[in-house]
């Protein structure tokens, strides 16, 4: 490298101009089938799209707790018809995500039928969540990138987010129905 005249940095090679934003590749993004993901990916963008789900569903259920006539039954209805088609789409996300987790460990899509299958289910959701992927490449693709510092913390946080809540809404069901637990 060599300064010119008018102090600019130069190179004997050309420069490319520097995109103003990068694309992910579409095995990266969200809502692609293509593709691996690893375990901490997996377990952190299920959590954290179910953490958004059950918040929407509880956070209007909790104000009806402490405003009893917040909720009227026609708000109800709405917020049931909501929830159902917002679990719908986190259900798509979810198969999504565990049809790239199978891929990781060299199974089809297809595996996710199992999950119709009482006990079964049980062992997939075992399986994916704790189960490594093949190393190396396999006809999926190459394997996920390892997960980096920042998404560790946020899994980390997510879980003991998550499980905060589920304490919290174990001592709130009995709370709610009045029950002497």
């Amino acid at each position: 490298m060599r300064l010119n005249s008018m102090s600019s940095v130069t190179s004997s090679s050309v420069a490319l101009p520097l995109p103003i934003y990068s694309v992910p590749p579409r095995s990266s993004r969200l809502w692609s089938a293509r593709g691996r993901i690893g375990r901490i990916r997996y377990c952190t963008r299920l959590s954290a799209a179910g953490l958004i789900c059950n918040l929407l569903l509880f956070t209007p259920l909790y104000v009806n707790y402490l405003h009893p006539t917040s909720l009227t039954l026609n708000t109800f209805s709405i917020l049931i018809y909501a929830y159902a088609g917002l679990y719908s789409v986190f259900t798509i996300f979810a198969m999504l995500q565990a049809k790239r987790r199978l891929n990781d460990q060299g199974r089809s899509g297809w595996s996710l039928l199992l999950w119709l299958v009482p006990l079964v289910n049980v062992w997939l959701v075992i399986t994916l969540v704790f189960s490594r992927g093949t190393p190396g490449s396999n006809p999926f693709g190459p394997p996920p990138p390892p997960p980096t510092s920042s998404e560790m913390k946020r899994f980390w946080c997510l879980l003991v987010l998550d499980l905060t809540l589920l304490a919290t809404a174990l001592f709130y069901a009995p709370m709610q129905l009045n029950l002497d637990l």
